[in-house]
């Protein structure tokens, strides 16, 4: 974990950072016109910034040792601490005792909450609202993912259908065929003769990456017909 030094130096260089661009995007504009959340997210930093320092007078009249009273509902949320913990280590030096797991969570939560000036504005529904967002749209760009892949599947399997009927002879001289085992049959696929996408240098994966670049720049071109006309743009 960082020492309260090097968190420090860092949260002010990246106050001054924010505050420098905020500043800059909007010098053209008159104080008393700038929008609402960028007015307090400047005041947010400044504020912030007066802080870091913790007064003498305040330190000491602060406990040197802090006492949390324990229940079986504590003792749960603590374990489910500690389960995470086990998992990522090394964001407590491989240290689990609870004072040390406490003090993590405390920190955390300054430094990604209290001291970031996207965050800090927000009311506690509002923060815990944008949590679950973030989740959502990753759960969301997950599925589009999967969904476009399955689309991009079907029409590679259709286009090479299509290519292999095309191919398919009227008449056949049973004397001249050379007879091969089916590429989907079982002995086939254990023996590793059928090909996957797997394998970077498979044939199979490089006829797919290139029909899904040709697929994308079709459907790139479907875009700028003019839907009035029927006219297609190519610039």
């Amino acid at each position: 974990m960082k020492n309260a030094i090097e968190m420090k130096m860092e949260e002010i260089n990246r106050f001054s950072r924010r505050k420098a661009y905020l500043t800059k995007k909007y010098k053209n504009m008159v104080a008393g016109e700038l929008p609402t959340h960028v007015a307090a997210e400047l005041t947010l930093i400044d504020s912030l910034m007066k802080q870091m320092d913790v007064s003498e007078e305040v330190y000491r009249k602060q406990p040197k040792l802090i006492g949390i009273k324990n229940s079986r509902d504590e003792e749960w949320y603590f374990q489910q601490m500690l389960h995470w913990v086990e998992k990522n280590p090394s964001v407590v030096d491989g240290q689990f005792g609870r004072s040390t797991i406490y003090r993590f969570a405390l920190h955390f939560f300054v430094e990604n909450i209290v001291l970031s000036s996207k965050n800090s504005s927000y009311s506690f529904n509002a923060l815990i609202e944008k949590i679950n967002h973030l989740s959502n749209t990753k759960a969301d760009a997950t599925l589009s993912k999967q969904n476009k892949n399955i689309e991009d599947s079907l029409g590679f399997m259709m286009a090479m259908m299509y290519q292999l009927v095309d191919h398919i002879p009227e008449t056949v001289d049973h004397k001249d065929i050379d007879y091969k085992l089916n590429p989907l049959s079982e002995i086939e696929i254990k023996t590793g003769g059928t090909e996957t996408d797997l394998n970077d240098n498979a044939e199979f994966k490089n006829a797919f990456d290139a029909f899904k670049e040709v697929r994308e720049r079709d459907k790139q071109k479907l875009k700028k017909i003019n839907k009035s006309t029927g006219v297609l743009h190519d610039d």
